[in-house]
């Protein structure tokens, strides 16, 4: 989930995958796959850069958690050097 913020300053979270898309007009409008809508003060660029940084944290958490468990069931740690 990102945190966005509305144009009121309210902060909302919002799932990702629920995202059908987002344009610039010249507010950023996030469609949903409901169909609902929700402006924006956050840029489509920056956007972009949360929903990257939040799918490289749940990689890492996914890789991190993968090794501990490997560890957890062989008695060895994950080397991944």
């Amino acid at each position: 989930m990102i945190l966005l913020t509305k144009l009121d300053n309210q902060k909302v979270l919002v799932l990702i995958e629920s995202i059908k898309y987002i344009e610039a007009t010249p507010d950023t409008l996030v469609r949903f796959v409901n169909g609902d809508m929700l402006i924006v003060s956050e840029s489509m660029q920056e956007i972009s850069e949360l929903v990257l940084q939040f799918k490289a944290q749940c990689l890492t958490r996914s890789t991190t958690q993968a090794g501990a468990s490997f560890g957890a069931a062989s008695g060895e740690t994950a080397s991944w050097t």
